[in-house]
């Protein structure tokens, strides 16, 4: 298969001159005519409400619980007060203490909130088999240099990823900070005391809620993650079912047999299970289910697109010879996000050399510095730019759809899991056991040819006239988009600010922030971006740098605010923080104007990326202009991330108001 010859990032040529690159592979046109019937198949007038939370099903509230906390786990500790309220125990709430403490901090002065039983975030709650993290280890692991460990492999299982986030707690003394067991769901900004008054209830065993109660503290980090409300599909029938049911987030061996550290699910070698969903988690439930039950039946709407993953062990001598020298993670990570935003020139050397780095047209999600600036300079510039990105893909595309054919030996089945769509559209997969499941004799594919699921039976599921009856019902169905949420809405947690101000509200009427991680009207708050920052699929780089940020930006209101005299609330550090509205109107029109850099991203086939395709049904000007608000910084994470340094290190935190709390 012929190679598409790559332009100069930066030079636009013609869509004819584009598809003349790709000539010999397959018709560039030709295939976006193939995605394009492929994507109209998909699309629905409810979107993302053909979801609902997990929870809400009446016979799935039960996994509301905590299926890892027993009745010998230690009670959860009191309190109510704290300087710094740190919401979510994952790695995001981790970075920012660790960072904090470096900031001059004391242990004492922060603490965790989480309604899980222990650190992780979703390290913690997911536990499903065959779990692992597809983003290296080496980079996505963080404070490895700082802890001294060296990951096993170089992509995790998510018992060594939970595992390492006890490591951290434990190293920097955190694990007597957390305040665990606490689900909340409203914060109000309290004026008068200048304080956030947190409202949480508390789980039993029982599975009742406490009656409310509150938290109050002078700041509050929202580090709840983007992927932590699990959806179930609207399907008629779903609450008929009478066999088992559960998600994929909340897997149950109690159901299968097995455990996280025991991949032998001996309950299921009898079973007939149906699993809906072939997205990112379930490519790698699937190969573990495939090995343990009698019959699977793997629903698809949309295939994904996996490519190899090459997994393998670390190497010892490998790593000390080329992990000892100071700041080599993070120049790891640089070097991976260098070839994601398909910079000019490129690093000499792809440190991570995996599928993430060898796929320039990813560039479309997290942006491209000259890019960014060619559109800004000209809109007209556009159409070309985006024709350039899929040129950029198509060999891509086209690889991973011959490693389905020369894998799967069924040519109707491999012909069904083909993806047909641009590469950005969906979650880029990497696995080297799922198309190979589908060479089982107990392994199933239903394709429902875009459509989904019709009915839920009593006794299976309904498809194209055919009743499917199975044991198990298993939803590998992923979770709430985050991007049609506020940071607290993705939660369900109702954030209210000075003078009754609404952050669900205000990210309706337009996203408006500084750096994407505060807001004016909302003192003393922050949270590590998505909309209006920097953009990574290693998400723990994301927080990292946020926490680095917040950190030294808090540090400098307390020197601010030393001098300022006493606090008659009894807070140690008596500061407001704030973005002024100038700054952050000032900051989201720059972020809107390198929009144009995503343009590529509209037309995928409905995913949680365009939120099910409800971000690209036709809408007024006025919409689009808001919805560009919200977007990432376009010149990608490096620009990003030099930009906050360069704010940082002149010392006036221009657009922050900073002054004594009394």
């Amino acid at each position: 298969m012929a190679q598409v010859a790559t332009t100069p990032a930066g030079a636009v040529p013609s869509t004819q001159a584009l598809e003349a690159e790709v000539a010999g592979s397959a018709s560039l046109s030709t295939v976006q005519q193939k995605y394009e019937q492929e994507r109209a198949k998909r699309l629905r007038a409810d979107g993302a409400k053909q979801f609902v939370d997990f929870y809400a099903l009446e016979r799935l509230e039960r996994f509301n619980n905590d299926p890892w906390v027993d009745e010998n786990s230690p009670p959860p500790a009191d309190g109510d007060r704290t300087e710094i309220l740190i919401l979510g125990a994952g790695y995001g709430g981790l970075l920012y203490a660790v960072r904090l403490l470096e900031a001059g901090f004391e242990l004492e002065d922060i603490r965790f909130a989480d309604s899980a039983s222990g650190f992780g975030g979703t390290w913690y709650w997911n536990r499903y088999p065959g779990l692992k993290c597809d983003i290296e280890s080496y980079i996505y692991m963080p404070l490895l240099e700082e802890t001294g460990y060296m990951p096993t492999e170089k992509y995790c299982t998510g018992l060594e990823l939970q595992e390492h986030a006890e490591r951290i707690a434990k190293k920097w003394n955190l694990t007597d900070r957390a305040w665990f067991q606490r689900t909340v769901n409203k914060m109000e900004w309290d004026e008068g005391a200048k304080e956030w008054v947190t409202h949480y209830t508390r789980r039993g065993l029982d599975g009742k809620d406490s009656p409310p109660k509150t938290m109050r503290s002078r700041f509050v980090v929202l580090t709840t993650g983007f992927t932590l409300i699990p959806r179930a599909p609207q399907i008629p029938g779903i609450g008929d079912f009478k066999g088992e049911m559960f998600h994929t987030a909340r897997w149950d061996y109690k159901c299968t047999g097995g455990s996280p550290t025991d991949p032998n699910m001996t309950k299921l070698k009898d079973k007939c299970v149906g699993i809906i969903g072939t997205g990112a988690t379930s490519i790698q439930v699937v190969p573990a289910l495939a090995n343990s039950v009698k019959t699977l039946y793997v629903f698809q709407r949309t295939p994904s697109a996996v490519d190899t993953r090459g997994n393998h062990e670390t190497d010892v001598e490998w790593w000390q010879r080329e992990h000892s020298k100071p700041g080599w993670q993070k120049a790891r990570r640089d070097n991976f996000n260098a070839f994601l935003a398909n910079v000019n020139p490129k690093p000499s050397v792809d440190l991570v050399g995996d599928g993430w780095t060898t796929m320039p047209s990813y560039s479309v999600l997290v942006g491209n510095p000259e890019a960014a600036d060619l559109v800004k300079r000209d809109v007209s510039a556009v159409p070309a730019y985006v024709a350039k990105l899929h040129a950029l893909d198509l060999s891509r595309q086209e690889k991973i759809r011959k490693r389905v054919e020369e894998t799967v030996k069924n040519p109707i089945v491999a012909e069904q899991l083909k993806p047909w769509y641009p590469g950005w559209c969906k979650r880029p997969c990497f696995h080297d056991e799922y198309l190979e499941a589908f060479n089982k004799p107990n392994v199933t594919l239903v394709d429902t040819d875009g459509q989904g699921v019709e009915l839920i039976t009593e006794n299976g599921i309904a498809f194209n006239g055919r009743e499917y009856k199975i044991d198990i019902l298993i939803l590998g169905t992923g979770y709430r988009s985050p991007f049609n949420y506020s940071p607290g809405g993705r939660v369900n947690i109702d954030i209210i600010g000075r003078n009754s101000a609404s952050l669900d509200k205000k990210w309706v009427n337009a996203v408006t922030t500084l750096h994407g991680m505060m807001s004016h009207d909302f003192p003393n708050i922050c949270w590590p971006g998505l909309s209006q920052s920097g953009g990574t699929p290693n998400f723990t780089h994301c927080m990292d740098l946020s926490a680095q940020h917040i950190s030294e930006i808090l540090h400098n209101a307390v020197l601010k605010t030393k001098q300022s005299g006493g606090d008659p609330s009894g807070y140690k550090y008596n500061f407001i923080v704030e973005p002024t509205a100038d700054a952050e109107e000032e900051w989201s029109n720059a972020v809107a104007s390198q929009a144009g850099v995503f343009a590529a991203a509209a037309g995928c086939t409905p995913s949680y990326i365009n939120a099910e395709g409800d971000l690209d049904k036709e809408v007024s000007e006025e919409v689009k202009q808001k919805r560009a608000r919200g977007a990432l910084w376009g010149k990608g994470f490096e620009d990003f991330s030099r930009l906050l340094s360069e704010w940082r290190s002149k010392g006036d935190f221009s657009g922050l108001e900073i002054k004594a709390a009394s």
